[in-house]
């Protein structure tokens, strides 16, 4: 997931749920995905009706209340915990489940991690601090 138009984006999240509705294999990715949109019910009008797609392929939405930037921050954070990159996140992943015992809201707890070093860096114009990162984590620990 490396393009940067929104729309070819969105569509990923579409064509998984889809696949995954009809039963169709899926990719890694896709099950990353599909497991993500299955633990936000929230979501799932969104995706269940594929018209959405094409009213939805150049929406606008706030930064906090996107759907699909909240989804884009899991998928993060679930990857950098397969590949344990930055080095040691999947050991904190681990901890954080054991003590909290819900994926999903230690996800959202390491997201709003990433989230705010993303913003700084972004502010910043630099590349991602990844021991500020994990600096970050380990204090929820």
């Amino acid at each position: 997931m490396t393009d940067n138009d929104p729309s070819a984006l969105r569509k990923v999240y579409f064509e998984a749920w889809q696949k995954a509705q009809e039963n169709i294999p899926l990719s890694a990715l896709e099950t990353i995905i599909v497991d993500i949109i299955q633990r936000h019910p929230e979501y799932h009008p969104i995706f269940d009706d594929p018209k959405n797609f094409h009213s939805l392929q150049d929406e606008k939405f706030q930064l906090d209340h996107n759907p699909f930037f909240h989804l884009a921050l899991h998928v993060t954070v679930v990857e950098q915990v397969h590949a344990n990159r930055p080095g040691g996140i999947r050991k904190m992943y681990d901890q954080l489940l054991k003590k909290i015992g819900d994926k999903t809201e230690v996800e959202h707890l390491i997201m709003g991690c990433l989230a705010k070093i993303l913003k700084e860096s972004f502010l910043r114009d630099e590349t991602a601090n990844e021991q500020l990162y994990l600096k970050s984590i380990r204090r929820l620990l």
